[in-house]
């Protein structure tokens, strides 16, 4: 028996790549054959083009999805004797996305009919998160199970420690990290942190995440920043693994006014380096928090604000806020996730 990933795009640096080479690497310790394949394929990753699996699908392997988009895999699959798992990383609603990246509104709104119309192909639905569970529940599958994202925090051992000296000082930093994409809503961040520096103008705020494919949206924020005349905000863009681990050292606060998560890995990186998380109720945020951090449930950005400035000043609240993060990032532990992953393959062999 084999195990293979297919998928729409694989690139080093984004949640669902990682996610894809770190399960890749489990099933070769196990000693299955265990390839990539990809209708797009970063040149720095070893993968193959989808199209070439066809010579190697047998009924004897199993072939996990990773679905997160529309893409020609979605009817290639259906033809295929493999079992089949099914990876729902979610997708973004398209509407967002309208004046801003027309191909990927035609993506996300066909991914939404393919997903449904593999209902009757697919063995077992799994998603990342129990909201992405219950929406392939919605649709139809029968089958379906959660397994979070397989992270290994012993790589987030080595920051940038130039980056760490030049912001040696006592300024607040306030951080997100995530793509600059309208469902993250960096311009409500832009908008809390215009309140917060008048409550604390010895602060920064450091938005990372690379703009490719949204860059309307990208110069919206710029112009926003310049009309609220507005000092301190830091649009980082797509930055080096080590910067991004220094970065989570020096900051004070995680801010999350996301309006649509899968899963949301910042968070649980967060949790793992100790910063308190302030987050916007949706999605799948509430389930990968559990019962930690700050859920807002209203965008009252001056309030968010004095909520920034009592985090960051009551010490005993940071600090119990901090410790129920880390008891809940035990949850999400490698070898946990391992052995759910065990289980999910031994049901699929019998």
């Amino acid at each position: 028996m084999e195990i293979h990933q297919i998928l729409p795009t694989i690139s080093p640096g984004d949640a669902i790549g990682n996610e894809v080479l770190e399960i890749q690497n489990v099933l070769r310790e196990w000693g299955y054959e265990s390839n990539i394949y990809a209708q797009n394929v970063h040149p720095e990753v070893n993968a193959k083009k989808y199209s070439e699996y066809k010579k190697i699908s047998s009924q004897d392997n199993i072939l996990i999805f990773h679905f997160s988009i529309g893409s020609d895999i979605s009817d290639f699959i259906k033809e295929l004797p493999d079992k089949k798992i099914l990876f729902y990383h979610n997708m973004t609603p398209f509407e967002y996305f309208y004046g801003i990246n027309e191909t990927l509104v035609h993506l996300l709104r066909n991914g939404r009919n393919e997903l449904r119309s593999l209902v009757n192909y697919i063995d077992l639905a799994i998603g990342d998160s129990e909201y992405n569970r219950l929406e392939l529940q919605e649709m139809g599958f029968k089958k379906t199970d959660v397994m979070s994202l397989l992270l290994d925090f012993e790589k987030y051992k080595k920051p940038n420690e130039q980056l760490l000296k030049r912001y040696e000082d006592e300024y607040v930093n306030i951080l997100f990290v995530g793509r600059i994409v309208p469902n993250k809503k960096q311009e409500d961040l832009i908008k809390i942190y215009y309140y917060y520096k008048s409550i604390n103008p010895k602060s920064r705020l450091f938005l990372i995440g690379g703009y490719e494919g949204c860059e309307t949206y990208y110069y919206f924020l710029q112009d926003l920043i310049r009309n609220l005349n507005l000092k301190g905000v830091h649009l980082l863009g797509k930055i080096d693994f080590h910067d991004l681990i220094a970065y989570y050292h020096l900051a004070d606060v995680f801010l999350c006014m996301s309006e649509h998560e899968g899963f949301c890995v910042p968070l649980l990186e967060s949790m793992n380096f100790g910063v308190p998380i302030i987050a916007y109720n949706s999605t799948a945020i509430p389930y990968t928090l559990g019962n930690t951090g700050i859920l807002v449930n209203k965008k009252r950005y001056d309030e968010i604000a004095e909520m920034v400035h009592i985090l960051i000043e009551d010490k005993k609240l940071k600090n119990s806020i901090i410790k129920k993060q880390k008891e809940r990032l035990n949850d999400f532990e490698k070898e946990k996730i391992i052995h759910k992953f065990y289980d999910i393959l031994h049901r699929m062999m019998k």
